[in-house]
């Protein structure tokens, strides 16, 4: 004790004698590491000048340097875009998650670089300015999940053209990339202590700067606003707020319309739709079919987004099918592969392309793009909001004098859903880490939903619906089988279209308990059971769990424990 003693006085008697050194915590940084006292001259220190010649110091005036806090952002990221490449080990009931800051047991040469403690202040605070250093692992995480979020640009070209210089021609407009910015760090699960408020400034910088896309001069900028507001409106879906996901969404609608964008390869001069947009905006010619093969995808994943989100949100209406879907005459988009080796023609004329596929019009099941993934969800976004119609008009009595009109609208419907089940492309032999996996499995899953929603009504009353809502919710859950890999996809339509299928297997379980099936089921119980807990995994094995997906979950299990 007292020799500890004598040699604090000893320090501090030296400390009195000798000149001026800095405040602790502004050494420079090879004082600090030799543990020795700094008398912060620049641009060397007198101890570093006795001991190491003329070498410049390093002053970080917070103990950690601007360049070590990008090294430190830029390599968690970089951790966390390869976990998420490498990642395959998925439990039966959830993902097993790793440590993204610290990867023990395999040293690299990358881990000479900073690493940064989860609870490091100059990440938290760092200002979103920096972020343009950001950029790239945090574009490598978004693309990853790109076309699940309506991401509808030629993905090559935009990688490309977002890693050029600040203030460079052809960079993509600093709207989008905030939008970009926001889901990249969103989706890349950090979970250090400040994470949720840097979250928030990159949302804050999206919202001022998205708004502004169409009063930019960028060349792109009609295209580039549509992206941006679909970005933002599933980050609002994603964590539960649905209806700034739905304003977003409707702003991209109206900028969709207001460019024409419904009228592609269309004869017809006559457009009553202008009336629902609140911008009138002109498309110059398309550079080549990539371009092109954009502006159509661009239509339908509004087209398709703005039907699920009215069926998800529980919209009175879908005007967007009412009022809208007739004036359709966009030809069914392709793969952006297809657009790539010139598979569309500029000279296509395309007339009706809604009203053709209700129609069941031998047109919809042939010709150009008919059977692209894109279109496939496309189509299924229109038979789930016409079953969400005729559900809604159910809620009510039916007026006698529109009786037989509503049923032969219902019967149409459902004899749609039936035929345009069998074209499906199955889901077995499709990778699901391949980009078209996304689209083709939620098409399935929307048919399902689509014809739970169109029969449910009646589900109590007729043997035929309720075999068709049943089948339809165990044909869901099939889906899941022998695709674990499912845990990776962050749709945030995904959640509720789930919560339709578990509510069936839900009540069926209730009915079953009930004596409703006049008699004791245990065995189609437990399948029942091993059905639904499969649900439960689907909704809770996601790579960066959403608010929306934890309600919905939530939810489901309520009404799974009042069963």
């Amino acid at each position: 004790m007292s020799s500890t003693s004598g040699s604090g006085q000893a320090a501090s008697k030296s400390s009195k004698s000798r000149g001026p050194y800095t405040a602790r915590g502004k050494s420079c940084s090879n004082c600090r590491r030799r543990k020795i006292k700094c008398d912060g001259t620049r641009p060397v220190c007198s101890q570093c000048l006795c001991s190491s010649g003329t070498s410049i110091c390093d002053y970080n005036e917070a103990n950690h340097s601007e360049l070590q806090t990008l090294e430190a952002n830029i390599r968690i990221l970089q951790d966390r875009v390869r976990e998420l490449e490498n990642s395959q080990e998925i439990d039966d009931a959830r993902i097993r998650l790793h440590q993204p800051y610290m990867h023990q047991g395999s040293k690299s040469a990358d881990e000479s670089v900073v690493k940064a403690p989860r609870n490091h202040p100059d990440i938290i605070h760092q200002p979103p300015g920096v972020e343009e250093v950001l950029t790239q692992p945090l574009l490598d995480i978004f693309l990853r999940y790109a076309k699940e979020l309506g991401f509808f640009l030629h993905i090559p070209r935009f990688r490309d053209s977002a890693l050029l210089p600040t203030d460079t021609p052809g960079r993509p407009s600093k709207g989008l990339l905030s939008s970009i910015s926001l889901l990249g760090f969103h989706l890349s699960g950090l979970n250090f202590e400040g994470a949720q408020h840097r979250e928030h400034a990159y949302l804050a910088r999206a919202q001022n700067e998205v708004p502004n896309i169409l009063s930019s001069s960028h060349p792109d900028r009609i295209l580039q606003a549509i992206q941006a507001e679909i970005l933002l409106s599933n980050y609002y879906f994603r964590i539960g707020r649905i209806l700034e996901g739905k304003y977003h969404l409707h702003a991209a609608l109206s900028i969709t319309f207001g460019s024409k964008l419904h009228k592609l390869h269309s004869q017809s001069t006559v457009d009553i739709s202008n009336i629902f947009s609140i911008v009138n905006l002109e498309l110059d010619a398309p550079l080549d079919q990539i371009a092109e093969g954009e502006r159509i995808n661009a239509f339908w994943i509004v087209f398709s987004l703005t039907n699920c989100w009215a069926v998800a949100a529980d919209s009175p209406q879908n005007f967007m099918l009412e009022s809208i879907g007739p004036t359709v005459d966009t030809p069914w988009p392709l793969d952006m592969t297809a657009y790539e080796q010139g598979a569309l023609p500029f000279s296509l004329i395309s007339g009706e392309t809604v009203t053709s596929f209700l129609k069941r019009d031998p047109s919809s099941t042939s010709g150009i793009g008919y059977d692209s993934p894109i279109a496939t969800f496309a189509k299924c976004s229109i038979l789930l909001g016409h079953a969400a119609i005729l559900a809604a008009a159910q809620r009510t009595e039916i007026p006698p004098e529109v009786a037989d009109a509503f049923a032969a609208q219902f019967t149409a419907v459902d004899e749609l859903l039936a035929s345009f089940d069998s074209t499906l492309r199955p889901l077995n032999g499709l990778d699901s880490s391949s980009e078209n996996f996304p689209f083709i499995f939620t098409a399935h899953l929307m048919k399902n939903v689509a014809i739970i929603t169109l029969h449910s009504k009646f589900r109590k009353n007729s043997a035929q619906s309720a075999h068709k809502v049943l089948s339809a919710a165990e044909s869901s859950v099939v889906l899941i089988e022998g695709h674990s890999e499912l845990a990776v996809h962050v749709n945030p339509l995904l959640a509720s279209l789930w919560m339709s299928v578990g509510q069936v297997l839900i009540e069926e379980i209730g009915m079953i308990r009930s004596g409703h099936h006049g008699g004791f089921l245990p065995g189609r119980e437990q399948e029942l059971h091993a059905k639904l807990h499969q649900v439960f995994v689907c909704m809770t094995c996601a790579p960066v769990p959403s608010p929306v997906d934890t309600y919905m979950l939530s939810k489901l299990q309520e009404m799974y424990r009042n069963a």
